[in-house]
């Protein structure tokens, strides 16, 4: 009988010894001078890849490990919160934030801000419009748009929601003023209309939409005149009758892990190197970076809803 067992043994015996050259391998690859985990920059974000490059970060990528002469490796999460958590316990040596992903992060004053991206109205910071219609002469100012029906943009979105409302509140005029939205769920309880980036096109097309929010990039590109109901609206159909706060654009921040010197090599290329990169600004939508302003990130906090 003790036969019939050898092979398995044997079987054993093998499986074990390639299982524990395998962990001797990895053992000296992390240990080693190159080539290991320890030598990979992670970068968080919220953005995930099945190959592992997010494509509007293919072109930052390739930067940044120039720039620092390690390779990067972006390691996504669900949340700036989760981002800011690793970067807390050294996980990550730097993160990508969206705007709304930092004003997540309960407290961020351990985080540097190395660079803000700089907008294709080459700005670092955009402002929702509050917008009516130019032939509504009920429409002076934001205190004009109680009891009538209000366009948001996104739902929970930072800029033509949370900042929308806040801009509502200061013109006299809090959400619970509008004229109620009879809606399904989720959205009945909030009693708010909500349409995306389409705001112009909902007034412009729906006479029953009085006013509403609209992001002032997309408002930006809207033609000056000739707006019609197949081209879409133009600016000339509109009056602003107010303005949000200003929302910064994407930062990139390092870690209280990351080393001084690697802050410097990132800071220097974020500011000086990115502008002439035709890619990276493609990819990621910017004209470049510009030094980040704290202070602005952090009145974010003012926008957020108290929960």
């Amino acid at each position: 009988m003790s036969r019939m067992f050898r092979p398995a043994c044997l079987m054993h015996v093998c499986l074990s010894s390639v299982a524990a050259l395998a962990l001797l391998a990895g053992v000296g690859c992390s240990q080693g001078g190159g080539g290991g985990m320890r030598d990979v920059v992670m970068v968080g974000t919220t953005k995930a890849d099945p190959f592992g490059i997010p494509a509007e970060y293919r072109a930052l990528h390739a930067g940044m490990e120039e720039a620092l002469g390690q390779p990067i490796r972006f390691n996504p999460q669900p949340s700036g919160e989760a981002i800011a958590q690793q970067l807390t316990m050294g996980d990550m040596k730097f993160a990508i934030l969206t705007a709304q992903e930092y004003a997540s992060i309960p407290d961020a004053s351990h985080l540097k801000l190395l660079a803000s991206a700089v907008n294709e109205m080459g700005r670092t910071s955009r402002k929702g419009l509050l917008i009516a219609r130019a032939s509504d002469q009920r429409f002076k100012s934001v205190a004009d748009c109680a009891a009538k029906r209000f366009a948001f943009g996104t739902y929970k979105d930072l800029l033509t929601d949370y900042a929308a409302r806040k801009a509502l509140e200061r013109g006299g005029v809090p959400t619970n003023k509008l004229l109620p939205e009879l809606l399904p769920p989720p959205f009945c309880w909030e009693q708010r209309l909500y349409v995306q980036n389409d705001a112009a096109v909902k007034i412009a097309l729906d006479l029953t939409v009085n006013a509403g929010v609209v992001d002032e990039a997309v408002f930006e590109k809207l033609p000056a005149t000739g707006g019609n109901p197949i081209s879409g609206p133009s600016k000339d159909q509109f009056k602003v009758i107010g303005e949000t706060d200003p929302v910064p654009e994407l930062v990139i921040v390092a870690g209280p892990g990351a080393a001084d010197e690697d802050v410097k090599k990132l800071t220097e290329f974020l500011l000086n190197r990115t502008a002439e990169n035709e890619a990276l600004c493609k990819q990621l939508a910017v004209k470049g970076f510009a030094p980040a302003n704290r202070s602005e990130y952090d009145a974010l906090k003012s926008l957020m809803p108290s929960s």
